[in-house]
């Protein structure tokens, strides 16, 4: 009812002029939501984990909040009785299979990203406060990747709900073609490595091990393709049948392993083994410009994204906030204070790589700063080729 002038001049109320324009993307999202609610009522996957996982199988969310709050703090470490319970509770929330249903893990992102559409000073201070506690990420040099994945017991690759729900748009450019940074040559050069790897893995077992079919599959059509000298074989087909499945989830004690169980139960989480992720990753870094984050929710790292950066599509949810709406919690600079780029004097400088990042400072996300080419293909691959074989991994020519 119009207080001021009665109803008979309301009878065709004005919206807002703010809420007239995000009133469709508001609606087309929801619309996007609704379009999942069948997956609320999927079975779950039947299939067990692997029994390096046995200990995620159950989880009782006031237990372990209770039994956070009544454990004594290790000589030297002062964490808050808060900040473990808030531990375990997001731990719990990672676990629960209906997290990670797009219905569900949508419209978390989705909500956020619309509550950041409001033309509120007060609602991006609003936003950073969340960020800092619940949810960002710490970007991870190349280099940490390649470590934590070969140093965990499996690796998963998981999707990314930044990109199933449409929110970061970076598969292809503003022509339409998927979105590459190499040449033909480094792209090739880059799939062969992948390749050889798999067909080393089946010269030494039979058979690709801790490899879920789905990868084995795309694997052998892609050998298939090079035998034949089919333009398919390609970097484009490897990124157009992985995506949006661009997330790594290593079995580490420094990351939960709640999320891959939420995320096996939906089928949205398929093991890879481990040396084919590392490639996997130099093609996300090299190919594609992604930084690397140690995604942390209310104080629990549970996975590796591989964010797209601002200059393909806007970026997602994290890299959006911090290079287009000037966040400073979204993302947080690598804990290597070398990795990051710096004058004379030891001032972080800005990126000088990628004009989408060139306006905030270098975050650490793994070139070789000081050489003439960073972001040098041949470079990057060596320092791959040195860790690997340190842990005892055959090297290829690629």
């Amino acid at each position: 009812m119009c207080m001021d002038h009665g109803d008979s001049l309301c009878s065709n109320p004005q919206l807002p002029v703010e809420m007239e324009e995000k009133l469709p993307a508001v609606l087309r999202e929801l619309g996007h939501l609704a379009a999942h609610v069948k997956d609320l009522r999927l079975s779950a996957n039947p299939e067990p984990l692997p029994t390096q996982l046995d200990h995620v199988r159950k989880n009782h969310v006031i237990l372990n909040v209770l039994k956070a709050a009544l454990t004594e703090d290790r000589p030297g470490l002062k964490r808050p009785v808060a900040q473990r319970m808030a531990s375990r509770i997001g731990d719990y929330f990672l676990w629960n299979r209906a997290t990670s249903m797009p219905v569900i893990h949508e419209l978390g992102a989705l909500s956020a990203w619309w509550t950041d559409q409001a033309p509120l000073e007060i609602i991006h201070k609003v936003r950073d406060i969340a960020l800092d506690f619940i949810l960002n990420g710490r970007v991870m040099p190349i280099q940490e990747v390649w470590k934590d994945l070969l140093e965990a017991d499996l690796v998963y690759m998981g999707h990314c709900v930044c990109r199933s729900s449409g929110i970061a748009n970076d598969f292809k450019d503003s022509k339409g073609r998927i979105y590459t940074l190499t040449s033909t040559k480094e792209s090739q050069r880059l799939l062969n490595r992948l390749v050889n790897r798999y067909e080393h893995l089946v010269r030494m077992h039979g058979r690709a091990p801790n490899t879920d079919d789905k990868y084995r599959q795309l694997f052998e059509r892609l050998i298939a393709y090079r035998k034949a000298g089919d333009s398919r074989y390609s970097i484009h087909t490897l990124l157009e049948e992985t995506y949006p499945a661009w997330e790594f989830l290593p079995v580490l004690k420094k990351f939960t392993q709640s999320w891959i169980r939420g995320m096996h139960k939906n089928r949205k989480a398929h093991q890879i083994h481990k040396t084919l992720a590392v490639e996997m990753a130099n093609i996300f870094f090299l190919a594609r410009g992604n930084m690397f984050t140690s995604m942390k929710i209310i104080d629990t790292p549970y996975t590796i994204c591989s964010c797209p950066s601002p200059d393909t599509g806007g970026g997602c949810t994290l890299t959006n906030w911090y290079y287009h709406g000037l966040s400073n919690t979204s993302l947080i600079p690598g804990k290597d204070p070398s990795a990051r780029r710096r004058d004379k004097e030891g001032a972080v400088l800005p990126c000088n790589q990628f004009p989408g990042r060139a306006h905030r400072e270098c975050m650490g996300c793994g070139c070789k700063h000081g050489s003439s080419n960073p972001r040098s293909v041949g470079a990057v691959l060596r320092q791959a080729d040195i860790l690997l074989k340190e842990h005892g991994l055959s090297i290829y020519k690629s």
